[in-house]
């Protein structure tokens, strides 16, 4: 029974591979059986032509005749789909305007869509190009405190050792190296592994091999490296003979040995490592043998690969065991006290590899910018939904008489509605190819505009692959389904008589629709404002984090990251360098004042630095946080930066390592902790470390001001003096007299005379330096700013549409006004007030609903800085966004209005 109708179905569907063949072949055979009978007829002593009459009587209707026959040979709904699908393609070609503004609003949202998800579904779904990733998995050391640390390595080879479950265990850690070569030295990231590293992950070498066994044993014995394909082709021009030769990291000479393969970029997840060191050469790299030697130093992280008859959970067992063991035998590591007296004991979790594309210690805050930038999008895409369904109403009562006289013939509903869904769905066919090709083009600018800074590159595939164009296809086909519905039921419930009449009922049922419509009109302005609000939030950011607005002098200034090496700089020399260098660059031609900090102005705003201080006099309540923020800072740094002191002095060249130590503080932290804000002369208590603790004078306030903080409250800060700490990491701000990038490669060329092992990538003026940082706020600002902007426009096209619509379906009653005397002007302030009361509607849901969403988006659920230095409840935003909603919104109702004074009364009264 089963065979009989497969057979059949086979039969149904290979009829639609020769469908003209049968055609051809029935209309043959029909022809043949007429003229058989006509035979018969005339041979029955008919006349010819009454005998081929009479065959055709008796033979039937040869039409119903075909569609009988084809109804048996194929499958019904082919054949009732494809008809709709001609129908509905003879009417978008028919209607151009109409198709391609739907097309084009469907698309600018499907594009949009599209890409967003290319970047989640590379960031999220799209597994590691390694060999199986279903079975690897990642071992965190984990306590109550962090539960996803990494391990030491002695920790390690413990895991490695007992780990049964696992055909293999690697370490591995990021680590930033100095790539030498003829041009001086470049910082290179890259990954310190395990010699089992490669064969783990199941990634064979592009060229040349990875490491082997013996590479792994011994500290400092084999100095190779793997390198990228990238770095190979980048930097050696892919010369083949490169295998073989010396390299220079870190000023040792290491053999390249292979070339990753193309596709591999390493194991943290949209970060390019370009090399990688076996973890035996860190005495080599770094003169650090404790690293090796310490299983208290956690800074591996680790990836096996469960055996093939091994499961997750009894991975988990087995380590359970593994750390019960080691916490008995390592009670110093395994075992700490915290803070408050309780006990943390260390643990092993462990995670599939789908679990661990974002690491899962910052997973909530990546997962809260990728629910925000999707919430983004489908507002948008929702906007344009609704522009589309406001069309398919419009087209659908244009089309009342088509549809009643469908109706008259016998159509069924059902079949009207389908029709019309049919349509929709083409429509959205169509826009998500145009979609689909706009996100191609999208993607492809936003890979060209990935920043590489400081040795960093960004390596996110975003090409499309079959989850991306299973995304689309689905996500356009359900939103032709859902918003073509509407349209679609409203045009099945048409009044035949009404409309196959010319009279007065050819509107009936139109209040209902005008509800609909205005629904939707309101639903999208609502909408709109809640981007154009996000929008504005987020430009006044980018705004805060431009260099002009942060309250210091930021004209004309070049900054230069210092690396000095920690095993060759103690604080003597790393002080005598910093005293020379300035020295140096003082003397550059064009050069107004050099300073020193500890870091950059945009990461000292981006993420402050927190240390717990002791303040005099002062008893903390229980449980109080003193970690305050704080900054290092150089001899004139505050007079440099045009930062205003109320009381007291900058540091200068009295706060050596030898003199009293000496702090300087904001007014916050003045009057939070000193009696009257009289800081001047008090003493912070400074920790340090294994000395005894340091009573340090205040011998400055400076304003609270933007360069401290972009929060609306600003908080307690203190400095300490650079000249009296232990730094081998600083920033140089170099103030030029002119323009400062004539000034860049002088700074340079006198790091570099002192030094030839510093990385000099970094001395850039401070806009460029600001380019990477602010990389993600610059492309979330694009997005929102342009998601705004698109919603803004639909909003116009909505609003104009709604009003045009509205003055069509009242021309007659506009020229019977016009006929008894109507006044223009109330004509125009009739039909505008019909558009303005909707936009008031939508503008009062659309700033509720902002501001909920505001609140939100700044609470403490989320762990990402969306909005800095910006109330999310922003009155003048808030403003400026009613304000230019309202007079767009005048603006398109105006036009369609001003066309209803123009209307001629005597053709307005002729038009039924």
């Amino acid at each position: 029974m089963m065979i009989n109708q497969l057979i059949q179905l086979w039969r149904r569907l290979f009829f639609y591979l020769r469908r003209d063949q049968f055609d051809s072949e029935l209309e043959e055979e029909m022809k043949f059986h007429l003229e058989m009978k006509a035979k018969e007829n005339a041979e029955a002593g008919m006349e010819p032509l009454e005998a081929r009459y009479a065959a055709q009587r008796q033979f039937g209707n040869q039409t119903l005749l075909r569609e009988a026959s084809r109804e048996m040979w194929s499958v019904r709904f082919i054949e009732t789909l494809m008809q709709d699908l001609r129908y509905g393609a003879r009417m978008l070609v028919k209607n151009p305007g109409f198709t391609a503004i739907a097309v084009l609003t469907l698309a600018l949202g499907i594009g949009a869509n599209t890409v967003v998800f290319s970047i989640i579904n590379a960031v999220l779904f799209r597994p590691r190009p390694v060999a199986e990733p279903e079975r690897l998995v990642e071992l965190y050391s984990s306590d109550a405190r962090n539960p996803y640390g990494g391990a030491g390595y002695q920790d390690y080879l413990s895991f490695r050792d007992q780990g049964e479950v696992f055909s293999g265990l690697a370490a591995y850690r990021p680590k930033r190296f100095k790539l030498g070569g003829e041009d001086g030295v470049e910082p290179v990231i890259g990954e310190m592994v395990s010699g089992n590293y490669f064969d783990v992950l199941g990634v064979k070498a592009f060229s040349g091999r990875t490491f082997l066994p013996e590479e792994d044993r011994t500290p400092g014995s084999h100095p190779v490296v793997v390198i990228s394909h990238h770095l190979w082709r980048w930097r050696f021009g892919a010369d083949p003979a490169l295998i073989g030769k010396p390299i220079k990291i870190n000023n040792q000479a290491l053999t390249v040995i292979g070339v990753a393969p193309p596709e591999y970029t390493g194991m943290i997840r949209g970060l390019a490592a370009e090399m990688w060191v076996p973890v035996m050469m860190i005495p080599r790299l770094d003169d650090d043998m404790s690293l090796l030697n310490s299983r208290g130093a956690d800074w591996l992280f680790i990836v096996g690969r469960l055996k093939p008859e091994a499961t997750l959970e009894q991975a988990r067992a087995r380590f359970d065991l593994i750390s019960g063991q080691l916490r008995e035998t390592y009670p110093e590591t395994w075992r700490k006290r915290a803070e408050t007296g309780a006990t943390l004991e260390k643990s092993v979790t462990i995670l599939p590899e789908s679990e661990t594309r974002i690491h899962p210690g910052e997973g909530a805050g990546a997962y809260a910018f990728i629910a925000v930038v999707l919430t983004i999008i489908n507002l948008v895409m929702l906007i344009a939904c609704m522009n589309l369904a406001n069309l398919l109403l419009a087209r659908a009562t244009a089309r009342g008489k088509e549809m009643a006289v469908r109706l008259a013939l016998g159509a069924a509903r059902w079949r009207i509605v389908r029709q019309l869904l049919t349509e929709s769905v083409a429509l959205a066919a169509l826009a998500a190819t145009a979609g689909v090709l706009l996100a191609i083009w999208l993607m492809n600018a936003l890979a060209a505009s990935l920043p590489a800074f400081q040795g960093i590159r960004f390596a996110i595939d975003l090409q499309l692959d079959w989850r991306v164009l299973l995304y689309t296809l689905a996500f356009s086909f359900l939103v032709g389904l859902l918003f073509g519905m509407a349209p679609a039921l409203q045009a099945s419930r048409s009044d035949v008589i009404g409309n196959l009449k010319d009279g007065a009922n050819v509107f009936a049922g139109a209040r209902r629709q005008s509800r609909l419509r205005n629904g939707l009109i309101v639903a999208q302005i609502a909408l709109s404002v809640v981007l154009l609000a996000g929008a504005g939030l987020v430009i006044r950011t980018l705004r805060n984090l431009n260099p002009i607005n942060q309250g210091y002098d930021s004209l004309n200034l070049v900054v230069a990251p210092i690396r000095l090496e920690e095993r060759q700089y103690d604080r003597a020399r790393s002080q005598d360098f910093y005293r020379r260098l300035a020295e140096r660059t003082r003397a550059l031609p064009g050069v107004r004042s050099v300073v020193f900090a500890d870091r950059l102005p945009v990461v000292r705003l981006l993420g402050r630095a927190r240390s717990p201080v002791g303040i005099e006099g002062y008893q903390p309540s229980p449980g109080e946080d003193m970690a305050l923020e704080t900054d290092t800072i150089g001899p004139g740094y505050l007079t440099a930066m045009n930062i205003p002191i109320t009381q007291g002095r900058d540091f200068d060249e009295r706060d050596g390592e030898d003199a009293p130590c000496v702090a300087v503080v904001n007014e916050a932290l003045a009057r939070r902790y000193f009696a009257g804000g009289r800081a001047l002369g008090k003493h912070l208590i400074r920790s340090a470390g294994k000395r005894p603790d340091q009573l340090c004078e205040i011998v400055g306030v400076v304003r609270d001001d933007r360069f401290q903080s972009l929060r609306t409250e600003l908080l307690p800060w203190y400095a300490f003096a650079l000249s009296q700490t232990h730094l081998t990491s600083a920033t140089m701000l170099v103030h030029t007299e002119g323009a400062p990038h004539n000034l860049v490669l002088p700074v340079r060329r006198e790091i570099q005379a002192l030094d030839q092992t510093i990385l000099v990538g970094g001395v850039l003026t401070l806009n460029d330096s600001f380019g990477p940082l602010l990389y993600i706020y610059r492309l979330f600002g694009l997005l929102v700013g342009g998601c705004g902007l698109l919603a803004i426009i639909l909003a116009v096209i909505g609003i104009y549409g709604m009003v045009a619509y509205a003055v069509s379906r009242r021309t007659r009653e506009i020229g019977i006004r016009l006929a008894l005397g109507a006044d223009k002007q109330k004509i125009l302030r009739l039909v505008m007030r019909q558009g303005m009361i909707l936009v008031v509607y939508g503008l009062s849901a659309g700033l509720l609903l902002a501001l909920a969403l505001t609140q939100i988006l700044t609470s403490s659920i989320f762990e990402i800085p969306i909005l800095i230095g910006v109330n999310a409840t922003d009155p003048l935003t808030f403003g400026s966004t009613a304000l230019l909603l309202i007079v767009v919104a005048l603006l398109a109702s105006y036009l369609p209005a001003r066309r209803a004074t123009k209307v001629d009364p005597m053709v307005a009264l002729r038009i039924e």
